[in-house]
Order: structure tokens, then sequence, then C-alpha cells
């Protein structure tokens, strides 16, 4: 009798546990972390009718993302390795239309490095549009316009 309850206090617990946002971070960040190599870099301003592609400007360029959330760029075109960090975030958006209560998750990658030859950190906080154990394309806003990083894993 006592394994039964045990048991089922397992089950209730990692269904529980299984359903929290912290444990969908934690998948997140599981396929995250490994090294990852730019694919595609394109960037929009803010008006412009087309996006430019500068994948050129990053070819490469790799990013190795740490378990300690630490992080390497590492910038082949000037021979140069940035320490910095990065996280996830969760924006759990719940809200009730006319056929109940809708949930809208949105994972964000903010990452910074310090650029010490030019003495000022250079920072990219984006949405994660996709991310699987290949893949991540990750969107960014700076004050002009848009970018569009699609990285594989390497």
């Amino acid at each position: 009798m006592k394994w039964k309850f045990t048991f089922i206090l397992a089950i209730a617990a990692l269904l529980l546990f299984s359903c929290s946002t912290e444990y969908r971070i934690v998948r997140k960040e599981n396929k995250l972390i490994g090294a990852w190599a730019f694919e595609k870099v394109f960037y929009k301003e803010d008006g412009a009718l087309f996006r430019d592609n500068i994948t050129r400007d990053f070819a490469g360029d790799v990013i190795e993302f740490f378990g300690d959330y630490s992080a390497l760029y590492d910038d082949v075109s000037i021979g140069e390795l940035f320490d910095g960090w990065w996280e996830i975030l969760l924006d759990d958006d719940s809200y009730y239309d006319d056929d109940g209560s809708n949930r809208n998750l949105e994972f964000f990658l903010d990452m910074c490095f310090d650029d010490f030859i030019a003495r000022e950190e250079f920072c990219y906080f984006g949405s994660i549009c996709r991310i699987n154990q290949n893949k991540l394309v990750i969107e960014s806003l700076d004050r002009f316009g848009s970018w569009t990083f699609k990285l594989r894993r390497i």
C-alpha cells in the first residue's frame, strides 16, 4: 500500500514539474548549450522594404554557450575571442478569449559579450523563433532595425 502512495506521489510531482515554466526554460537551455556557427544573418532597417543578407560579415564566427551561463564569441574576421554571458527568459502571456483561456509562451535569449578592443559591451536581446538539436533562429531588434540570426550546431 505504501509503494502505491509513493508511486502516485511521484507521478503527480512529475506531471506538475513537467508543466512548469521553469522546466520549459531548462529544456531550452539544455538545447542551447554547445557551439553554434552563423549560417545566415539578415538585417532590415526600419522602414526598408527588403532585408539585407549580411552573412559574409559573420562568416566563420562561432558562439559557444556553456552550462554555467557563460559564453564565448569567436570573431574569425579579427581573430579574437570575447567572453560573455547568456540567459533565457520566458514571457507567459495568459489571456481570455471567446473560446476560453489561452496561453502564449515566448522565449527570449539575452547575450552580452565584453569587447575589450572597443572597451564596451555588445549585446543581443532576441526572441527565440526556433531551437532544436541542430538549428537556432533568433530575431533581435536594435534602434535602427531588426536582425535575424540563423545558426547551426557544430
